[in-house]
């Protein structure tokens, strides 16, 4: 079988080669969800070995493990695997995949390696600690690269910038609105939802909000919850549901069973047989939701999954995008196949209120964050100001109280000295980050309103996109139309589409600039009116 890669992926592997003919060496591609990364890394691996270099990828699931090596092998590579958990422990390959757990004390048992790429390297930290750190100290590799959809961490800012930054350029993006706006992945939207997590009940330990401080909460709030997914989730294919612990993923587990809901268990410590097995299950359809803690984001790939249940509140950017990412996967590869097997976009339920805190996903805070770094007064090393604890000596960080200025250990809440409430900025409280009124016209994770018809019969349109020079549109009502040449440019602003009475298209409706009383009617020729907006057609109950 001939395989042929997107254009995404060609701009990402020429993206590479030309970075490395410049002159760098450690290259970061910032490539979403779904975009093909591992098809990227094959095609990247497979060049350099024509060259005469022995390549080495590493990750840290199995999943992406087998991932990676099945696309090496359809691009007719050799490829070795080294993994505990998939009992093989290759050594020689011209190209190997490994999990990072089983080989990062084992650096020198490949030999020479010429290129190192690391899939999800969010996982890298900034300085010198850490398996991926060693391996590439015992591995002397200078040709580095990486690639992930969350080019930044929790606590130490961009993978390009600060000190100990292992990357030194993010060399090609390709970012979840690009892969909308091609076709390869699904928009999703938020539901609005009744009883949400309240925040200041939650305790955080180590920069992120523990999972026993929302149990209470969580276990408390399972049967509304239950209750509205069976309402709003009675046409989804699969639910994901994110737990923040263990014991609220089993009690909601346990709960979805009692309430009819053939259900699935994955936690970290879930046995490999057990794990595959559950999977599995799901993917055919005889679970229709799976509850997860931590275990199903990076490298989980079930194109099914349609609805998204956040009952985990987290702090961490990165981790919000992994958990949005498994419900953005289109079935087929491409929208239209997509669409033709049920899935049009992806619904999302955030009891968690993650969203407020991050941003929806084509407003994301921050893009690229900048590491702020501060010096410890023991040993005098560099860390990331969030630190709480010197990644060398291991001595706790200090920073001044803002009310009597004495040093107070990092994650103290309220000042020994004066009794100051450290969670306060300035003697006010901190006020939560505010979304922009206005989302884009992508609005991944906007409020969740599948509109009304319009009078003359006018349909909200969900998602407007372009495909081999064409231009599409798809309506509330999951009907697709291909727009003619003159309506083309309008595509991205239209709100409405008018369709005849032998359902074929018959004009546009586009906001007439910020005016709220009227709108632009563009027919099929492109020509406009300025008319007045359409009213809402009533239902009328009896």
């Amino acid at each position: 079988m001939t395989v042929v890669l997107r254009p995404n992926q060609h701009e990402a592997v020429q993206a590479t080669i030309d970075a490395f003919r410049a002159g760098l060496l450690r290259l970061l591609i910032d490539s979403c969800v779904g975009s093909g990364k591992s098809l990227t890394i094959a095609e990247i691996g497979r060049i350099f070995v024509e060259m005469g270099m022995r390549v080495l990828v590493v990750t840290h699931v199995r999943e992406l493990v087998e991932q990676v090596a099945a696309a090496g092998e359809s691009l007719g590579l050799r490829v070795g695997v080294n993994a505990a958990s998939l009992n093989r422990r290759d050594w020689r390959a011209p190209f190997i995949v490994a999990a990072i757990q089983s080989v990062f004390r084992n650096g020198q048992s490949f030999g020479p390696i010429d290129v190192l790429l690391i899939d999800e390297c969010h996982l890298v930290p900034h300085g010198d600690m850490g398996m991926y750190r060693q391996l590439i100290r015992d591995l002397g590799v200078q040709r580095v690269i990486g690639l992930s959809g969350t080019v930044f961490r929790l606590q130490g800012g961009s993978l390009v910038d600060g000190e100990g930054a292992l990357f030194q350029k993010v060399v090609y993006r390709y970012s979840i609105i690009d892969g909308i706006r091609d076709g390869y992945l699904v928009p999703a939207f938020s539901a609005t939802v009744d009883d949400k997590v309240d925040a200041s009940r939650l305790k955080i330990s180590q920069g992120e909000y523990t999972g026993s401080s929302q149990d209470v909460q969580m276990i408390a709030m399972m049967d509304n919850h239950i209750c509205q997914l069976l309402l709003a989730g009675a046409d989804r294919k699969r639910w994901l549901i994110f737990e923040a612990s263990t014991k609220a993923a089993k009690a909601m587990t346990q709960r979805m069973n009692e309430w009819g809901i053939p259900t699935g268990l994955v936690l970290g410590t879930t046995p490999p047989g057990e794990r595959a097995a559950t999977i599995a299950a799901y993917r055919q359809g005889r679970l229709r939701a799976l509850v997860n803690v931590a275990a199903l984001t990076t490298g989980f790939d079930v194109q099914e999954v349609d609805l998204l249940v956040m009952r985990r509140k987290t702090a961490s950017l990165g981790l919000y995008i992994q958990m949005i990412g498994r419900g953005l996967r289109t079935i087929g590869g491409n929208l239209e196949t997509s669409i033709a097997a049920g899935k049009s976009d992806c619904l999302v339920f955030d009891y968690a209120d993650n969203i407020s805190t991050h941003g929806v996903l084509d407003f994301i805070r921050p893009k690229d964050t900048v590491s702020k770094m501060v010096s410890c007064e023991s040993c005098n090393r560099r860390n990331p100001v969030a630190a709480r604890s010197c990644w060398s000596c291991d001595e706790p960080m200090m920073k001044l109280c803002p009310a009597c200025l004495e040093p107070v250990q990092k994650g103290t809440l309220d000042c020994p000295h004066c009794q100051h409430d450290m969670r306060a900025a300035g003697g006010e409280p901190r006020k939560a980050a505010a979304l922009l009124d206005t989302p884009s016209g992508a609005a991944l994770i906007a409020a969740y309103k599948t509109g009304a018809e319009r009078l003359g019969g006018w349909l909200p349109i969900r998602k407007a996109w372009e495909k081999d020079g064409a231009s599409w549109v798809l309506t509330v009502n999951g009907d697709v139309f291909e727009l003619p040449v003159l309506l083309a440019a309008h595509a991205v602003d239209a709100r409405w589409i008018r369709v005849s009475s032998e359902r074929t298209l018959a004009g546009l409706l586009v906001p007439n600039g910020a005016s709220r009383n009227s709108v632009r009617q563009y027919g099929l020729g492109g020509e406009f009116l300025i008319v007045p907006m359409p009213g809402v057609v009533e239902t009328v109950q009896i």
